[in-house]
């Protein structure tokens, strides 16, 4: 049984936005019902924070929310002996009930704008240039994690959507429905072909899409499960297989991901070299039409050499996505900068490339959602 005391703070932590299950509240009840007596204010609080917390940046919310909840001792909670005749009884209790439930309106409202402040937050972090976001800011990490579950939740009820068809399977439905004596009273309907494609992330390094590699790995980290066969190589001047790093227990920070990769050799270069990058990418990579390649980059390849203008790495592209099933880009800069003479835009859009701008968290997610 759920003690009353339970019910309110699961109802605040989930106004908050913290991850609150059914078997975590049976658990704290146990814990009030069987421990509190035995327990301190500080003690109990380890107790049920232990049930409760998942992520290290929810510890100060849950102190707080606990505070407002437990502040009274717990000889006027659970200890007071005091015998009082019914009638007194029954009227401390009322107005006491008239008080808590004036307190608990009063804190409600109180966590409603904090909860609005907080959605704020989140909504110019996922709406900010992505260029701009703070590497070493938990915020935006746990922002990278909500929309990776965001972007899971999509795909696989995309890909639940995708298992049933209302074209029906004539000779199974004529087969099954013989024991009718031939009346079609149980339709059975054709199997949609499941296409399960590989996907390879290739991701420029250089000095100035670094963190945005970085975010990206974050996003990608956090919906993987969803994806059949999933590849990563980061790019400066030649492409470094850092899959390997999908397979950690956990990140908690952006630098935690850079440190990771970097123990795979990965070194900003500086410029990208796309050319020997591109090159080295075709010649080592297996690709097949099962094969979807997504890239970012700022589409900026500073060392390119041109003959009889067209660029070098636009070629090699070009010869990656015939053996591919599908190439896409994705730029980080806004599409105002696509136009300036540094940009190669243009060339990969001549060959038939499609390039999309993801400089947000939330264009990023749209994006990838979609693949």
């Amino acid at each position: 049984m759920i003690v009353k005391e339970v019910i309110i703070l699961s109802n605040y932590l989930r106004n908050e936005g913290m991850s609150v299950s059914i078997r975590s509240n049976l658990v704290a009840s146990w814990i009030i019902e069987n421990l509190s007596d035995d327990f301190n204010l500080n003690e109990l609080n380890n107790a049920l924070k232990s049930v409760y917390v998942k992520n290290i940046d929810d510890m100060e919310l849950f102190d707080k929310i606990f505070n407002k909840l437990f502040i009274k001792s717990k000889k006027e909670n659970t200890k007071n002996n005091e015998k009082l005749n019914t009638n007194d009884t029954n009227q401390q209790n009322s107005i006491h009930s008239k008080k808590e439930i004036l307190d608990i309106e009063s804190e409600q409202n109180k966590l409603k704008k904090d909860q609005q402040r907080k959605k704020v937050i989140e909504e110019k972090i996922s709406n900010d240039s992505i260029v701009q976001l703070d590497g070493y800011d938990h915020k935006v990490f746990e922002m990278c994690r909500k929309l990776s579950k965001k972007i899971a939740n999509q795909r696989s009820k995309r890909q639940r959507n995708n298992k049933s068809s209302n074209k029906i399977n004539f000779s199974r439905t004529i087969r099954t429905n013989l024991k009718n004596g031939g009346h079609f009273i149980n339709l059975v309907h054709k199997k949609p072909p499941i296409h399960k494609n590989n996907h390879i992330f290739l991701c420029d390094v250089s000095g100035s899409c670094e963190w945005i590699a970085t975010w990206f790995f974050a996003i990608i980290y956090g919906c993987q499960q969803t994806f059949n066969k999933i590849k990563i190589y980061d790019f400066d001047n030649k492409i470094i297989d850092v899959s390997d790093t999908l397979e950690a227990k956990s990140y908690e920070s952006a630098s935690q991901i850079s440190s990771a990769h970097r123990s795979k050799g990965v070194l900003t270069f500086g410029q990208s070299d796309m050319t020997n990058s591109f090159k080295e990418f075709l010649d080592t990579v297996e690709i097949n039409n099962h094969t979807d390649i997504i890239l970012l980059t700022d589409c900026r390849d500073w060392t390119g050499k041109r003959e009889n203008g067209e660029l070098e790495s636009a070629k090699i592209l070009e010869n990656i996505s015939r053996k591919a099933h599908k190439v896409i880009i994705l730029n980080p800069e806004r599409k105002i900068r696509w136009k300036t003479s540094t940009s190669c835009v243009k060339d990969y859009e001549k060959i038939n490339i499609p390039i999309y701008e993801i400089g947000s968290l939330d264009q990023f997610a749209n994006v990838i959602s979609k693949l």
